[in-house]
């Protein structure tokens, strides 16, 4: 019988409380299709807008949202100081943004922000001068030293890298000394070449340090980024490590009253001529703030002062060896202090740390020259060497630079030009670069794909053949305890999972089947839901069909086969839902019976993914709509048994 008769909803009242049925349907509708939708968004998101909360991603349809998403992308937030390189690139960026998460949140300011660049690509001198300075760092980018790179690196290739150089965990940990049981648990914080800018950096030569310039390698030959390869993206994601906002913060530091505009100017490095203030604050800079692996010096005249350096900070040689071999740096044993000369740059290995404290306390900083390996310099140079002048740097760029030495790294503008002409494969990538950093974990995780398969086909085979014999029993047979059965059934689901865990972990231990298939099957085999809904529609089916195929001479297990299970197909394809949804999703109980990695399922594997990047938000709602597609394939496949069983009997 409807709620509403059909002469009712020709009436206002009718048709009023019609609309309210359908509008709060549409709002329960939506309130559980908007946190889905929400998770999709986050799924395909990055840094800059997974805090937004839209149900749909903005840089679909937004070039400002996209062109910020790409700068996210290349400065990501897990990087120290990200903003601030940004704002090294980009002199404009508003002073009060901090974070990728404030950025995000001020929406209107980011896209005013960025179609203020965005215009420039749209002006043809402009554009002319953009692509110029971003030909000129490609050509720059392609033979500069890696060791002397910043890298904004995706943290899930490393596991496929090293896994590919590698090729097994045994020989990885034995060259890395370490005992990892997993790739994707490798520390690759310092990848990134962070600290490289920090005044005391010196790098560790050892194989770490030879893989991580292996793998900046790979990101230059864009074999993680295909959106990137080919002409047109001179802006990949290893760039120079330069300094220059380094120095513009010193100064920041020493005299706030320096606008942008006015830091930006600023010369680096600092000549010789230039006023008497700035030459101070370079001098004090270059002691506490530029790595000495950039210095030079005269060594005239100077090996007397580093033999005595070396004898008052190292007693005897065989303490100086010991310090050295500390470093965990392979080198030659010294075997007198007269071997070790003194060197115009630092030295690779070990000695490149005593160098460095000798040259910052015995040599002033007046006698310091700057090396081409400061990025800065090296551009400049490069830049002098292609257009011959000052004023020709100026024409093919559309600056105007007072000297050279104002000259900076044209990242910015090879960003430009990058998003311009890639950027539908920005895009792309967006959309489709979780997920396959999702799948690529997933597929690597040992026998995740076979160990699931298996389990999940254990529990339908199982869930299938234990609750229908044991409801078909119950109700073709008059047992004396069947009410006490199913009151016991019915009594298992009051109890929480949490409560029987800890009792069954111990009968499973006492049984010798901890870290097996049986441990992980076994516990849910009979469902008390289950065997009771089984039992109400046994009890349901006509009594003369059990009699007519008994006076056919039908067996009972032909008569249960051959005439009740086709029957109760609906609930039989709710069982196995629920057994399938148990068993796929079951990864606590997982974790508690099975502690060797070696049969964990797709959902304890994506649980540990989702511990592992617990700073990556974009990447968890990733993984989660990866792991529930299975689900929704099954549950798609089963709709129409049981609807029409259930909801729709009338179905055909």
């Amino acid at each position: 019988m409807p709620i509403i008769s059909d002469i009712d909803r020709r009436s206002t009242k009718g048709r009023a409380v019609t609309l309210g049925i359908y509008l709060a349907l549409i709002i329960g509708g939506l309130t559980m299709v908007y946190p889905f939708l929400v998770m999709l968004t986050g799924s395909v998101s990055n840094g800059f807008d997974y805090d937004r909360r839209d149900p749909l991603p903005r840089f679909l349809w937004s070039r400002e949202d996209r062109f910020m998403h790409m700068l996210c992308g290349y400065f990501p937030p897990a990087h120290r100081g990200s903003i601030r390189q940004l704002r090294a690139y980009f002199p404009d960026l508003p002073a009060d943004w901090q974070t990728w998460n404030q950025i995000g949140d001020e929406r209107n300011a980011s896209d005013e922000w960025a179609g203020q660049q965005l215009t420039r690509l749209s002006d043809p001198g402009q554009r002319r001068c953009l692509e110029a300075a971003a030909r000129d760092y490609a050509d720059f980018m392609a033979e500069w030293d890696l060791a002397e790179t910043i890298l904004a690196f995706d943290s899930r290739h490393v596991p496929t890298f090293l896994r590919s150089r590698y090729g097994t965990l045994d020989r990885f940990n034995q060259a890395w000394e370490m005992s990892t049981d997993d790739f994707a648990k490798v520390d690759s914080s310092e990848w990134s070449g962070e600290p490289i800018d920090q005044a005391g950096y010196a790098p560790i030569i050892d194989v770490r340090y030879n893989d991580l310039l292996a793998f900046r390698q790979a990101y230059r030959e864009n074999q993680f980024t295909p959106h990137l390869k080919g002409e047109g993206a001179p802006a990949g994601y290893l760039r120079p490590a330069a300094l220059k906002f380094v120095w513009e913060d010193f100064c920041a530091a020493r005299d706030n009253t320096l606008s942008p505009q006015q830091l930006d100017a600023l010369p680096f490095p600092v000549p010789s001529n230039a006023p008497a203030a700035l030459w101070e604050t370079w001098k004090a800079f270059l002691k506490n703030g530029l790595p000495l692996r950039h210095v030079e010096i005269d060594t005239t005249g100077r090996q007397e002062a580093f033999q005595a350096f070396l004898q008052a900070r190292f007693p005897t040689l065989d303490y100086l060896n010991r310090v050295l071999a500390g470093t965990g740096q392979a080198f030659e044993p010294v075997r007198r202090f007269e071997d070790l000369r003194l060197t115009p740059t630092i030295p690779e290995g070990p000695m490149g740390r005593v160098w460095m404290d000798f040259v910052s306390t015995h040599i002033p900083v007046e006698q310091w020259r700057i090396r081409d390996t400061l990025p800065e310099k090296a551009f400049q140079r490069f830049a002098l060497t292609r257009h011959g002048s000052v004023e020709a740097i100026n024409s093919a760029y559309g600056l105007r630079l007072v000297s050279l030495e104002q000259l900076g790294i044209p990242f910015g503008p090879a960003l430009l030009v990058t998003f311009a002409n890639r950027e539908g494969a920005f895009v792309r990538d967006n959309l489709i670069g979780n997920y396959a950093a999702v799948i690529d974990y997933l597929v690597h995780r040992g026998l995740a794909v076979r160990n699931t398969v298996i389990l999940v086909v254990l529990a339908v085979l199982i869930a299938l053949t234990v609750n229908p014999l044991a409801a078909y029993a119950l109700s073709r047979f008059r047992l004396r305890a069947s009410e006490q059965i199913i009151v016991f059934c019915l009594a298992t689901m009051a109890f929480p999972a949490a409560v029987a865990a800890i009792p069954g972990f111990l009968l499973l231990r006492d049984l010798g089947l901890l870290n097996t298939f049986a441990a992980l099957v076994l516990p849910s085999a009979a469902n008390g839901m289950t065997i009771f809904l089984l039992k109400g529609f046994f009890d349901s089916l006509p009594k003369e069909l059990y009699e007519a195929a008994t006076m056919d001479g039908a067996p009972e297990w032909t008569v249960f086969l051959r005439i009740s299970l086709p029957l109760v197909k609906p609930i039989l394809a709710v069982g196995m839902l629920n057994a399938f949804i148990a068993a796929y999703n079951g990864w606590e109980w997982a974790i508690i019976v099975a502690q060797d990695p070696k049969i964990w399922t797709i959902a304890v594997w994506t649980y540990e993914f989702s511990q592992t990047l617990t700073g990556a938000p974009h990447l968890i709602m990733a993984s989660f709509i990866v792991n529930s597609i299975p689900v929704l394939l099954v549950f798609l496949f089963c709709q129409k048994i049981i609807l029409r069983g259930i909801i729709l009997p009338q179905m055909k």
